[in-house]
């Protein structure tokens, strides 16, 4: 469209976020839903619906874990070291060094219709399913 205007792309741009106040945006995404989707779709709903009427919203568990990498963190991008040479950067700081296992800490938490569980700090290594947590977990906080 610039070609045909004989204008920059600069002059284009500006043109299409000042005067007519547009901007990219990226485009949504969704489903092709068939007919046969649909219908099962609105079956699921439907029991679902009848299930929460029943209070069944009282069984529902929420779990997560995160877990917390204990190590420096670097971003080549974002630290940046202002200096004349690079032999004033490797002399006056030190090199940031990440290792092969780093430490870390897992932490487990839930929440229901009953209320929220005390957090869980879980040992280095295993692997959280529902019968092991309370095996796995060292400390309650």
């Amino acid at each position: 469209m610039f070609r045909e205007l004989n204008i920059s792309t600069h002059s284009m741009s500006r043109l299409i976020r000042n005067d007519l106040h547009m901007t990219a945006r990226p485009c949504s995404k969704g489903r092709i839903l068939t007919r046969a989707l649909k219908a099962i779709r609105r079956s699921r709903t439907e029991h679902l619906l009848q299930w929460h009427a029943e209070n069944g919203h009282e069984n529902i568990l929420f779990a997560d874990e995160k877990i917390f990498t204990i190590e420096e963190q670097y971003n080549l991008q974002s630290n940046k070291i202002y200096a004349q040479t690079s032999r004033e950067v490797k002399e006056n700081f030190p090199r940031v060094q990440g290792g092969h296992h780093p430490s870390y800490v897992t932490i487990w938490w839930e929440v229901s219709h009953q209320g929220v569980s005390r957090l869980h700090f879980c040992t280095k290594g295993v692997k959280l399913v529902s019968e092991s947590i309370k095996r796995a977990c060292y400390k309650e906080v």
